[in-house]
């Protein structure tokens, strides 16, 4: 139940903000005198921001296990447009079993209508081998906002929906969803980072069902190359298919090198 009064907080503050007209023209002026200013210059195109980390992981839920775990986050921004991919994998075996086998790939293009305003296309990819899921297949697409902006807190809203396929092995099924959601990163001091996304992807197919995916991130420098990094995912399924578990934890600790060059130092 605090589940979905999240879900309808989130929306309410999402319908209660600036009008979507406003959102996708940035602010309501003359055309006349917006005609007369020159001509914005677009925004350079960034380098890609890449780190690869290996690290050991702990699962509890559908596979009980302490494994080796890779993960990789890329993004990239060029004019308004915006890519982010996160990858996670996890796997173990034990007397030549296999005792973990998950991937994770979640990809999402962003195009910006204003400084608090974006359109978002997402996809989820998925294959866990203890959850009896040969794959998961999810494009969604939706609105995001910025709720709030602090110096060392930024915190956005998003609206959307899509669909779902889950290839079970026993029982796959497609339906409508929907997906509401917060994320938010919070600089808690110079050297510690911690993001936060909670998104609810709500059945509109079957009422009443639905996922919850809670991801959090700390991530601290050692050195310019290298961070280490603490990253919890949960899932949480209402129905879960055959005898498998309502939650699924993850909890990764890596060391991740950056393949993007730091910042040369002003003199």
């Amino acid at each position: 139940m605090l589940r979905y009064l999240l879900c309808l907080v989130l929306f309410c503050a999402v319908t209660q903000a600036e009008t979507l007209e406003q959102a996708v023209h940035g602010y309501l002026a003359d055309p006349d005198a917006e005609a007369a200013k020159p001509a914005a210059k677009p925004a350079p195109s960034q380098p890609w921001d890449i780190t690869a980390g290996l690290g050991v992981a702990y699962t509890d839920g559908n596979s009980n296990t302490l494994t080796v775990a890779f993960n990789l986050d890329a993004k990239k921004k060029w004019g308004p447009w915006k890519s982010t991919t996160a990858v996670r994998i996890t796997y173990a075996q034990s007397d030549n079993i296999e005792t973990a086998s998950e991937w994770i790939l979640i990809e999402r293009f962003e195009r910006s209508l204003s400084e608090v305003a974006s359109i978002f296309f997402d996809l989820w990819l998925e294959h866990d081998e203890f959850e009896s899921l040969d794959y998961r297949i999810q494009p969604t697409a939706g609105y995001n906002r910025r709720l709030v902006k602090k110096t060392n807190f930024e915190l956005w809203g998003q609206v959307g929906g899509g669909f779902v396929h889950n290839e079970y092995r026993v029982n796959p099924d497609t339906e409508v969803i929907g997906q509401l959601g917060v994320n938010w990163t919070w600089q808690i001091t110079k050297q510690l980072t911690y993001e936060q996304v909670i998104t609810v992807y709500p059945s509109i197919s079957y009422g009443g069902e639905g996922r919850l995916v809670f991801n959090a991130k700390f991530t601290t420098p050692i050195s310019d190359r290298i961070d280490a990094s603490l990253i919890i995912t949960d899932q949480y399924n209402t129905q879960p298919a055959g005898n498998n578990k309502h939650n699924d934890v993850t909890v990764i600790f890596s060391l991740a090198i950056k393949f993007t060059k730091p910042p040369e130092a002003k003199a």
